[in-house]
């Protein structure tokens, strides 16, 4: 895993962080970047104290919200594959590897597979209309907008690390240019990345909805 850069978003999670550090630890990553964002209890210092894996952290006194420390970290890796975690979620070396290798293997982006009816029926209906716009329904309810996910350097340069701000938006660029985004792994225990607020819900479906914008412009001009 000489060429594996792993991204992590860090906020209130000092019950969580240390176990997952050593998780990534065993994978013996080239690059292992700490986004902290609005972090008001012990995470950094559990971070600055741990040995399980060097660090790179990027400290911001204010929330990032969920989705723009995917950005700020892509813009500092340099691995060939990149494996985006959310450190409130301890996951197994295992459980991260069927994404790292199917990156490996020719997969542009390795999702996260998921229970059709997890979480929102409204956000669930959104996520499987997009990939319907694009012929993709084996994708069913599987997201960018879910992690862990893992995808290529080469898919970052496709869509924009830019655009990984808004995930359905990054996933409809990268299904309209050809790139291979396959479900590849499923977890047990809560899907992070969608939380159950109806503030999250509104936002999720935005994001849904400018997909849905670029869908249709790019079908108006018949690319």
């Amino acid at each position: 895993m000489d060429r594996l850069s792993v991204i992590i978003s860090v906020q209130q999670d000092e019950k969580t962080i240390q176990r997952l550090l050593y998780q990534v630890g065993r994978l013996s990553p080239k690059e292992t970047i700490l986004v902290i964002h609005g972090s008001k209890d012990r995470s950094i210092d559990i971070i600055l104290n741990n040995s399980s894996c060097a660090s790179t952290c990027y400290i911001y006194p204010f929330p990032l919200g969920e989705e723009l420390w995917r950005s700020v970290g892509a813009k500092e890796a340099t691995g060939d594959v990149w494996l985006f975690l959310q450190a409130g979620e301890v996951i197994a070396a295992e459980d991260m590897l069927p994404f790292i290798q199917a990156c490996y293997q020719g997969v542009d982006i390795a999702l996260r597979k998921r229970q059709t009816m997890n979480g929102s029926w409204t956000v669930s209906l959104a996520r499987a209309y997009v990939n319907s716009l694009f012929e993709k329904e084996r994708l069913g309810t599987s997201s960018m907008s879910d992690l862990p996910y893992a995808m290529t350097q080469r898919a970052s340069v496709e869509i924009g690390v830019d655009q990984l701000f808004v995930p359905p938006l990054a996933q409809a660029i990268a299904l309209r240019k050809g790139l291979r985004v396959e479900a590849v792994h499923l977890l047990t225990g809560t899907v992070r990345g969608i939380r159950a607020s109806r503030e999250r819900e509104r936002t999720c479906l935005g994001d849904h909805l400018e997909a849905v914008a670029y869908w249709t412009e790019q079908h108006r001009d018949g690319h």
